[in-house]
């Protein structure tokens, strides 16, 4: 489970004799699991009972080696190897600890004596010895403070809060009073006043990695305190006397000896704690100087600002440093592995931009991840205006034209800013790329995203070509070569930051069941099938189909090697579970399969039982709501009582949904959530969603979370067990289950484990067919050989490739024979000026990754072939030339030019009664689209129209009659939506019989899927009016509230412009039903608007009815 740095340090610790150094790391994995299964297995030990003897071995070896390591640390702190010993002696530690806890239902308090110190502290110190920071967090959280000795509780306080990195908890710490040193007991007041001294010597420690200045110029530095302890606590003393000698005449002898008086627990917690101090100092952010062109006083300021919440760098955060990372003009190309810490490097490159004054673009991959890195950004920069994107699709709204300092968005908006609103762009020093994978070209057919991305960086440097990238990525493995094409584009400096160091580490492991077992099963239902009668299994014999799971257990972090030394084979229940069976197409043949839903579910309430954070994931929503079922009907219910932000959260959802039936999560009668896990997929709503994540978040809550594969794309959620269940998924497209990519493997075990939370992550594959183990053999399932060859690899398994390549290439084929894709592409290509329209798409595309490589190869055939047919094919031949305004919003929306034309000209003969009516423009531009239906599919994502609308839908022929499908689907409920119906209502409108509305299911997807789509399509007509504006007398004139405001409407669901103001100008979450509500009793306090009013003086308006309605 150790990465192969770690190992290496491992294996670079002082050799003893008896130890097998080089098999170290997996003798501590092999103790991990077998410790981690064995809690989940034996979750019904009796409290009081004797450990089984394995373990009870495994806890006595380790505690040996623990013990041993920790004495080299402590006696010879200049020890080149110190830091390998302090790692095996933290880590031997944290499995002993694991052992002695089995079974416990209370933990004892961690005691600091005269003689010794506790093994939870020594492991906390020396995890921070081996600036192993992520693990000394963890190791604190065992730590019991005592609550008899005031000195020693905040001593230990002390320590806690500096090894999780809360520094300004111990900086602010008040020293107890000096009555507290007075004993009767001699010895009790030395250690009182050590203890007393150290906890001086702690709080200064903080303070200096704060950059604090210091205050006491009598204290001196932390070092120098803990040095001084070390005296204090040993006093040589000499003892002499005279000996008497036998023999004829007796003879007095005189003599001396030197004997030491001590306090040998608080001289090695001074000579850890000093230690500590040492290794701490370069890796404090407060002493990484600042890069060139940045004010060193104010990045000083910064970075204490920073230390507050992140106080630490990594050795892969120095190493980056080290390597000129800040300096700007340096773009990166950043692969660490999953739970690296690329967070706060692009933090530390983020502050250097803001202190010289640029703006930064921040691109995440959905809107989850905007959401979540915005919130985080908004607490390391209180002081910068951190704004995100708020819809799931782009939409088009009122835009100001000037950036904030920090914008988060996904790919897809940032590409559409640039195609229209591109000098705001012009004071951007940075663009950060979080989860870059995103550029490769993977389903390029069923989604534009790839393609969106990729255009949206070649875009970016165009417009703003003196700005830095920092592509982040724990998924990418050709950092170099991405690295190499960045700097090509830039003509300056990128880094290839590919480090596989992380400061957590995971075991993984593959469910398997004893082959002789599955054999004997196997003839059962052949016999069966031979004699049946009916189609399927009877039964009475499918309940005879049970098999106990067992884990084949990696001892290395990848499944590298096929020796069966390197694997470790453990029980995973007690009990036997019951298979599935499956059946040929013909029918002839039966087989079993693994259930691995309900034995996915079973596990976890195993891992519940024993307080264990566990995320499962599924394929799919059903399989998500069938699992959390499961879990709750099996596992003991934690029962929750809300914050006032959870209530708030469940509130809105209610009011959404009209009543809490129709929600994921539900109380009980005191108001509390009763529940052992939760759902995650893309069915809930916002605040759902994030009730949900808070719920799971909380030491307190809810032990399970059961997600849908879109969870594991980045999202930090604090988790000790995952378990994957299935390693496969049905293809509608295909018609057949297909095995799931690597990088999804992968980035669902990558959630286990989190720095800081849990730096231990158990990982467990339920496979999607049974595979059996026959060990005296070492024979093994042929499925499990699928899975090695993923789990073989690291989390850097995706080559990231360019999506236009193989799109570019079908330019060679006949049109008949060329995607829509490829006609997306074109579509989205930039237009130059009146005098040469192909200027810009031409540029863009010969420095494209695709090109890059091409020109590597030195193929620039391919390059000239590709560039000129792509022009070519842009042009629709016998098409009436465009003005360039409809070319240039085709390109930045990919809205085909001939619907731009032919609204344009709509657009410009409509005369509307009110023209501030969001009704009337809505209304408007619905009867246009069912004038053109042929447009319409085109507006929407396909993949989108699919997955909501289905098999009716997909057996349409011709544009025209899937336009008119879309619109009679959507007219009504988008009414409803506006006007403020719940979503129980709509769930109605689209055919529920009312009986049966259960989650509302199909409101849901019209709510989360349709509506994102429809803000963009009803955006088009406030884009087509400034595009025809532009450059005129009328560029500047306010478009009308109805107009501007139309998209914002069709998101949010308002009717009238004035209750998407009320919404903003409430300052407080609200539900879209509360704000309805809100209005109506409002409205006889809203001034009437003026004719020309933007959506500011809108929000003004509905502040100043608020304030005189109160």
């Amino acid at each position: 489970m150790f990465d192969a740095d770690t190992s290496a340090l491992i294996s670079s610790a002082p050799e003893l004799e008896g130890l097998d150094l080089p098999g170290l790391p997996e003798q501590l994995t092999d103790a991990y699991t077998s410790i981690v299964t064995a809690r989940v297995r034996l979750r019904e030990l009796a409290v009081g009972k004797a450990l089984p003897a394995d373990i009870d071995a495994l806890a006595t070896q380790m505690r040996r080696i623990a013990f041993t390591n920790e004495a080299f640390v402590s006696a010879l702190p200049n020890r080149e190897n110190r830091a390998s010993a302090a790692f095996v002696a933290g880590a031997a530690h944290h499995v002993s600890l694991m052992a002695a806890r089995l079974g416990r239902t209370e933990q004892p308090e961690t005691r600091l004596t005269l003689d010794s110190i506790a093994p939870e502290v020594s492991a906390t110190l020396l995890f921070m010895v081996a600036e192993a920071t992520a693990d000394s967090a963890e190791m604190a959280k065992t730590i019991v403070i005592p609550s008899g000795n005031i000195i020693e509780g905040r001593l230990l306080n002390a320590i806690v809060n500096l090894s999780k990195g809360e520094l300004i908890n111990v900086s602010n710490l008040d020293l107890p009073s000096v009555d507290l040193l007075r004993a009767d007991d001699t010895g009790d007041r030395g250690v009182a006043g050590l203890l007393y001294l150290l906890l001086r010597g702690v709080r200064q420690l903080a303070r200096e990695l704060l950059g604090t200045p210091q205050t006491d110029d009598t204290l001196g530095s932390a070092a120098s305190v803990f040095r001084r302890i070390k005296d204090l606590c040993v006093e040589r003393m000499e003892i002499a006397g005279e000996s008497t000698a036998q023999g004829d005449c007796m003879k007095q002898t005189p003599w001396s000896t030197a004997a030491f008086s001590a306090f040998p627990g608080p001289h090695h917690l001074a000579s850890l704690l000093m230690s500590v101090a040492d290794n701490l100092a370069p890796a404090a952010v407060v002493n990484v100087t600042p890069p060139g062109g940045v004010d060193g006083p104010r990045w000083a300021t910064m970075m204490r600002k920073i230390a507050k919440r992140r106080p630490y760098l990594w050795r892969n955060h120095r190493t980056a440093v080290d390597s000129g990372y800040l300096e700007t003009g340096t773009s990166s190309a950043v692969s660490f592995p999953t739970g690296a810490g690329k967070s706060t490097l692009s933090e530390l490159k983020i502050a250097a931009m803001l202190l010289q004054g640029k703006k930064v673009i921040f691109l995440a991959p959905t809107l989850a991840l905007v959401e979540q890195t915005a919130s985080a950004l908004k607490v390391t920069f209180p002081e910068a205006t951190v704004q995100q994107e708020r819809g799931e699709n782009f939409d088009f709204e009122d835009f100001v034209g000037d950036l904030p300092s920090v914008s988060v968005m996904t790919t897809e908006r940032c590409l559409a800013l640039l195609g229209y609103e591109s000098e705001a762009f012009s004071d951007v020093g940075l663009l950060v790329f979080d989860e870059c994978h995103l550029l490769h070209a993977a389903a390029i057919e069923a989604s534009h995203r790839a393609v969106d991305a990729m255009l949206c960086v070649l875009n970016f440097v165009t417009i703003v070509p003196t700005a830095d990238l920092l592509l982040l990525s724990a998924m990418m493995k050709n950092t170099g070569e991405i690295a190499a094409w960045i700097a090509s584009m830039t003509g300056r400096p990128c880094l290839a930051l590919d480090l596989t160091w992380k400061p957590t580490r995971q075991v993984r492991g593959c469910v398997v069941y004893e082959a002789d077992h599955i054999e004997t099963l196997n003839a059962r239902l052949g016999t069966a099938r031979a004699t049946a009668k009916t189609k399927g299994v009877p039964t009475a014999v499918a309940k005879t189909l049970t098999a106990q799971p067992l884990g084949l257990f990696s001892l290395r972090q990848t499944w590298l090697s096929k020796s069966r030394a390197h694997y470790r084979l453990l029980p995973l229940l007690e009990e036997k579970l019951a298979l599935g069976t499956g059946k040929s197409p013909s029918g002839k043949i039966w087989y079993l399969t693994p259930n691995g839903n309900k034995l996915a579910s079973a596990l976890a309430v195993a891992t519940a039982s024993q307080n264990l954070k566990t995320l499962v994931f599924v394929q799919t929503i059903p399989l998500a709501n069938a699992a959390t079922k499961a879990v709750n009907g099996g596992a003991i219910a934690t029962e929750i009582t809300l914050t006032s932000a959870e209530r708030a959260l469940l509130t809105e959802a209610i009011e959404e949904l009209g009543d809490v039936s129709h929600s994921y999560v539900s109380t009980n009668d005191a108001g509390r959530v009763e529940a052992a896990g939760v759902c995650h997929h893309s069915l809930l709503l916002h605040a759902e969603r994030q009730l949900h994540e808070s719920l799971f978040r909380r030491s307190d809550g809810v032990k399970v979370m059961v997600a849908t594969s879109t969870l594991a794309q980045g999202m930090n959620l604090p988790s000790e067990v995952v378990i994957i269940g299935g390693d496969s998924r049905f293809d509608r497209e295909a018609n057949k289950v297909q095995r799931l990519e690597a990088h999804e493997l992968l980035n669902a075990a990558g959630r286990a484990g989190r720095a800081g939370e849990s730096s231990y992550g158990f990982v467990l594959v339920v496979p999607s067919k049974v595979v059996h183990f026959r060990d005296g053999k070492n024979e093994i399932g042929k499925h499990w050989a699928d899975l090695q060859t993923i789990f073989a690899q690291s989390d850097q398994c995706v080559a990231i490739d360019d999506p236009m390549t193989a799109l570019l290439d079908q330019l060679e084929l006949s049109k008949e024979d060329q995607s829509a894709s490829l006609r997306y592409l074109l579509s989205r290509l930039p237009v130059g000026e009146d005098g040469d329209k192909d200027s810009a798409a031409r540029a863009l595309l010969q420095k494209s990754f695709a090109a890059y490589r091409k020109r590597a190869a030195n193929d620039l055939a391919w390059i000239d072939s590709r560039v000129s047919a792509a022009l070519a094919a842009r042009k629709v031949e016998g098409a009436p030339t465009n003005p360039t305004w409809v070319d240039r919003l085709a390109a930045a929306t990919g809205v085909s030019a001939e619907l731009i034309s032919q609204f344009g000209q709509a657009v410009s003969d409509l005369q509307l009664p009110n023209a501030g009516s969001v009704e009337q423009w809505r209304d408007s531009f619905l009867e246009w689209l069912k004038a053109v239906p042929q447009f319409v599919p085109y507006l929407i994502r396909p993949s989108t129209l699919d997955a909501v609308l289905g098999k009716p839908y997909k057996a349409l022929t011709t544009d025209a009659e899937r336009g008119r499908y879309i619109l009679d689907y959507a007219t009504e409920p988008l009414k409803r939506w506006m006007a403020g119906s719940i979503i129980a209502e709509i769930e109605l409108t689209l055919g529920t019989n009312a009986a049966k509305l259960c989650k509302c299911d199909l409101a849901r997807d019209f709510v989360l899927r349709i509506v994102p789509e429809l803000a963009f399509v009803f955006g088009l007509p406030l884009q087509v009016v400034r595009a025809i504006k532009k450059g005129t007398e009328q560029e500047k004139a306010l478009p009308g509230l109805g107009l501007s405001t139309l998209s914002g409407c069709v998101r949010g669901g308002f009717d009238v412009a004035e209750k998407l103001a009320l919404r903003q100008a409430l300052n407080v979450r609200s539900s879209r039903t509360a704000v309805h509500k809100r209005y109506a009793s409002l409205h006889a306090a809203i001034s009437p608007a003026t004719s020309a009013e933007d959506f500011g003086m809108a929000v003004g308006r509905l502040r100043n009815a608020l304030s005189t309605s109160r």
